[in-house]
């Protein structure tokens, strides 16, 4: 959606749109405060969004496999302290 957080929530509002699936935000992560995470009609995901096809995907899996072997932190590694 081209525009901002508040323009979603009040285009969801207004009916004009059914619902939103929310995946990256400009500030991640998306600041706790957000009316975004309770509206009723907007799911939020962690910015976990993809079209990889299922060759790409075994790929990404042996390079975090051989990341680890190498003792190596794997590069998209979830972050609890950065809330993604």
């Amino acid at each position: 959606m081209g525009f901002g957080h508040l323009g979603q929530a009040a285009a969801l509002d207004s009916g004009h749109l059914g619902g939103a699936v929310l995946d990256v935000f400009r500030h991640e992560p998306l600041d706790t405060r957000s009316p975004l995470w309770d509206h009723p009609r907007i799911t939020i995901t962690p910015h976990a969004a993809s079209e990889a096809s299922r060759e790409d995907h075994a790929r990404y899996i042996a390079d975090v496999i051989a990341q680890c072997e190498r003792g190596q932190r794997p590069a998209l590694l979830y972050d609890t302290a950065r809330g993604y």
